[in-house]
Parts: C-alpha cells; structure tokens; sequence
C-alpha cells in the first residue's frame, strides 16, 4: 500500500511479466491477469530475449515462464531468467507433468510449476501461493509421494524465497 496525494491508501499493483513465444498463450494470461483487481501485466517477451542483455532493473514481482512443452531446456532457461530478474518470483509453465523435469525446474529456480491445461483454474491460487514465498505444484504432478519429493527439494535448495 501507499499513501495518496490526498491522504487516502491504495493498494500497489502486482506487476506480473509473461514470456513465452506463443501469443496465444501471452493473451489467454493477460485477461486471466487483467481479470483480478490490484494485478497488472507489465509485458509480455518472448523467452530468448528474456535472458539476453542485462538484468532487470526494476524486475516485476512475479514472471510467468511459459514454454509450449517441458524439456531439458527449460531448465538452463530458468537459471538464466533467475539471474535476470533478481527479486522476482518465477511461476514455470508448460503442458508437462513429468515430475522429474519439474524437479529439475524448481532447482534451477522456479517457486513453483503449473500446467497449462489447468491455468483457468490454478493461475490465481499460484500467484498468491509463490508471493507468500510458498512453492505452488500443480496437483497433476505427480501423486502425494511426489509432491513430497519436490516440496522437500525445494526446501534443501538455495533457490531464492
């Protein structure tokens, strides 16, 4: 919150950026974004230029990382843009449920991993989750005894909170 010229509080926005190389997607998280009151998309970048040049100077508060599928990839993907975007929580997203490349994700730097199928119903409880500092984990991944594993790696890690 900040005070107002006139004495009165408001709310500071939640900045949120979105990268991704598909504009499809881009524009299904902007209104899913747009549509909570307090949160504001700040750009959208596709994922090669996300890494490249120097960081962010001022990084938003949270960074939706989408790729269409997971694979290795992402996961020197993450590293980079963790570097990038110093202070930013960062919400990884694809259509995988593979546990072991999540895994690898949340390592590499990501507070938490959502599907893409699910993002209608999941994007607002996975931003609110990594803003409290917690690790959001779709509940496609994995059954309970994976999500276990990944919540306490994420804990054994020195990924920023």
């Amino acid at each position: 919150m900040f005070q107002t010229g006139k004495g009165a509080f408001a709310e500071v926005p939640l900045k949120i950026q979105i990268v991704s190389n598909n504009a499809d997607v881009c524009r299904q998280l902007k209104r899913l974004i747009d549509s909570h009151p307090g949160w504001k998309v700040v750009g959208a970048i596709a994922c090669d230029k996300a890494i490249t040049g120097s960081p962010i100077k001022r990084p938003p508060d949270v960074v939706i990382a989408e790729m269409s599928r997971l694979d290795a990839s992402m996961v020197p993907f993450i590293a980079a843009l963790r570097d990038k975007s110093r202070g930013s929580k960062i919400l990884a997203s694809s259509h995988s449920q593979d546990s072991r490349l999540v895994l690898r994700t949340i390592h590499a730097g990501a507070n938490g991993y959502l599907i893409m199928d699910r993002a209608a119903e999941e994007l607002a409880a996975a931003i609110k989750a990594v803003t409290a500092g917690g690790l959001y984990l779709s509940p496609g991944i994995a059954g309970l005894e994976g999500r276990r594993t990944l919540e306490t790696a994420k804990r054994k890690t020195n990924v920023p909170e």
